[in-house]
């Protein structure tokens, strides 16, 4: 099971609706499953090369999904990142 904040798993679950922004950590390159996304209902809007790993688009109700496949590492809301 994907780690994931208890703070976020709650939004997710009790926004069904709602469009959230992700960052999923893959255990392993995530190229070979840009098709189980897509078909999922989640949107891939970039894929990270130094890390293995997606930020991706979808509603809360698509982002149950994220949390049960073995190959997801982790799930976090996609934030602005700033050093100092």
């Amino acid at each position: 099971m994907a780690s994931i904040s208890a703070e976020l798993e709650a939004k997710i679950q009790s926004a069904p609706a709602d469009i959230f922004d992700l960052i999923v950590k893959t255990r392993g390159d995530a190229g070979p499953r840009l098709d189980w996304f897509s078909a999922h209902g989640i949107k891939v809007t970039r894929q990270f090369r130094l890390t293995p790993g997606v930020a991706v688009t979808c509603t809360g109700a698509a982002a149950r999904q994220l949390l049960t496949p073995d190959w997801i590492e982790s799930v976090e809301l996609d934030q602005p990142v700033s050093a100092f």
